[in-house]
């Protein structure tokens, strides 16, 4: 009995959107990895009771495009992508020393 194909992940799965590489959406699966252990929003990502892994996507998908242009992402950078989609910026909703290691994180990356 062979086994079924996995389900496509929503990226996947959008028609008329061109495919990205695997190692793009491994860069988003990463980003997004780390914005739902932030979880700016107590929307516990991933979680039984919580929002879908995949919540913060529309943020995290401009982030990696800016690590991959530049290869790097500013905190300022952050804060203008957070803005455009919550009308206030990230590192108004979390601890400063946490924000700042976020943004570490995200510059430690590998977006190549």
């Amino acid at each position: 009995m062979s086994a079924l194909p996995a389900a496509p992940r929503p990226r996947d799965a959008n028609a008329g959107v061109p495919r990205r590489s695997r190692a793009w959406r491994d860069l988003v699966d990463e980003v997004l990895t780390e914005l739902n252990t932030l979880d700016p929003y107590g929307l516990e990502p991933g979680t039984e009771d919580g929002a879908p892994w995949d919540e913060y996507e529309l943020e995290a998908v401009p982030m990696v495009s800016q690590l991959v242009r530049s290869g790097a992402i500013t905190a300022a950078e952050v804060d203008a992508i957070w803005t455009t989609w919550f009308g206030e910026s990230l590192s108004s909703r979390t601890d400063p020393a946490r924000f700042e290691a976020f943004v570490a994180r995200l510059n430690d990356l590998d977006p190549a």
